[in-house]
């Protein structure tokens, strides 16, 4: 398989020969989760989650991963399960109770809890790790709430609103209204800098990335080329942000301060499976970056597949395979136990 390459530049940083850890993957369709050697891609276990998981979270010390489970389209759901990463198993399952659709999710600062949005609530959730307590419910004056973005200090949230053309700016550790900023149409993918400052937002119906000065509540850049921008992430040094593109079935990297282009990665077309989300791709859709900022890990969600990109050389390092429709995708620098 080839891997035609787009590189631009380079970032300064050292090079890593291969990553370690371990990477988890939703699967849509087979309502379970992969978990992967980072260092390889090698499977090491498939875990039941609840019907329709979609996102995945990591806590800061790499020992839980959340999955957020949204449910079939007929049937809501209102759970996360929750895994043990280096024991490689699932640990129990919180019950949101009235709470629909659950979706994106961060775990904030001592990992004590965690924020996950609703898109029936319209809101933000801060959860009790240790129980499944809903602490606070941050409405989020949008529709359709459904991914978000969380600074390192875990006082900011930002999420993206799809049915309403905006993205909503929240204080999660007061007591303020959340803000509404507008953007373009349908929005989904969006990404927040480790100080807030600075959110990316991608619009599936313009085709366009915005980046968000969410201190003055505008769009400051407007990044173009895309076919559908659904995913985003930012690198915690605030070098890389990085978007994919299932209609146009690649990955592209930018330069975070300056919004240039650094790199693009195409994935091959072949091993397609039946149930590709958008026909003939390999439908790159989940993200996530490394903590160091060396390495990115992409759901295949049209090849049941995972990728992991060496972020300094702009190229696949490995392909590691998943379940059915693999979505949402987390990382952690802990080795599940074989």
């Amino acid at each position: 398989m080839r891997t035609l390459l787009v590189l631009l530049a380079l970032p300064l940083h050292a090079l890593a020969s291969q990553p370690a850890g371990t990477v988890v993957t939703s699967n849509m369709q087979d309502h379970t989760a992969t978990l992967l050697d980072a260092r390889t891609g090698a499977s090491l276990a498939t875990l039941p989650t609840g019907q329709g998981p979609h996102e995945v979270a990591v806590s800061h010390d790499g020992r839980w991963a959340l999955v957020s489970n949204y449910g079939p389209r007929a049937q809501p759901g209102s759970t996360i399960t929750v895994i043990d990463v280096p024991a490689r198993a699932v640990a129990r399952t919180i019950d949101l109770g009235d709470v629909r659709r659950p979706h994106g999710m961060s775990f904030l600062p001592g990992d004590s809890t965690f924020v996950v949005t609703s898109e029936v609530s319209r809101a933000v959730l801060l959860v009790s790790f240790r129980d499944g307590h809903v602490l606070r419910t941050l409405p989020s004056a949008g529709r359709a709430t459904h991914m978000l973005g969380v600074s390192a200090d875990g006082r900011r949230a930002v999420t993206a609103n799809i049915a309403d053309a905006t993205i909503s700016v929240l204080d999660l550790a007061g007591n303020a209204d959340a803000r509404t900023i507008a953007v373009a149409r349908q929005p989904e993918g969006i990404a927040l800098s480790a100080n807030g400052a600075r959110a990316w937002v991608g619009s599936n119906r313009d085709s366009v990335v915005l980046v968000v000065d969410t201190e003055r509540g505008a769009v400051i850049d407007t990044v173009r080329g895309f076919g559908l921008p659904y995913r985003i992430a930012l690198s915690a040094d605030g070098r890389t942000a990085l978007v994919t593109d299932p209609a146009r079935g690649d990955v592209r990297a930018f330069d975070a301060a300056t919004h240039a282009p650094r790199f693009t990665v195409t994935f091959p077309r072949d091993s397609l499976v039946p149930t590709a989300e958008v026909p003939g791709s390999p439908s790159p859709e989940g993200a996530v970056i490394s903590p160091d900022g060396r390495w990115a890990f992409v759901t295949l969600q049209g090849r049941d597949r995972v990728a992991a990109i060496d972020l300094a050389r702009g190229r696949v390092a490995w392909y590691g395979v998943t379940g059915a429709w693999s979505d949402g995708i987390g990382y952690s620098p802990l080795a599940a136990r074989r």
